[in-house]
């Protein structure tokens, strides 16, 4: 089951994380989504946990773990 947060700061709106299939779900302020695999609970609350939500993210998930962008 997936535990959604909404955050509605910076370019994020919502992130999403499933613990079994170890994906998060990235929701952007533009309307983008994407979805990156492979990902530990770890970085999730890492993320969730940082002062800077979005350099976490630039710096420990974004180009470290295989994505997919979703349409539609």
């Amino acid at each position: 089951m997936m535990e959604w947060s909404n955050l509605h700061s910076g370019r994020f709106e919502k992130i999403g994380f499933d613990e079994e299939l170890k994906q998060l779900h990235v929701r952007y302020q533009d309307g983008g989504y994407q979805i990156f695999y492979e990902v530990r609970e770890t970085e999730y609350l890492g993320m969730m946990r940082s002062d800077d939500m979005e350099a976490f993210f630039d710096d420990k998930i974004k180009e470290k773990f295989p994505s997919t962008d979703v349409h539609g």
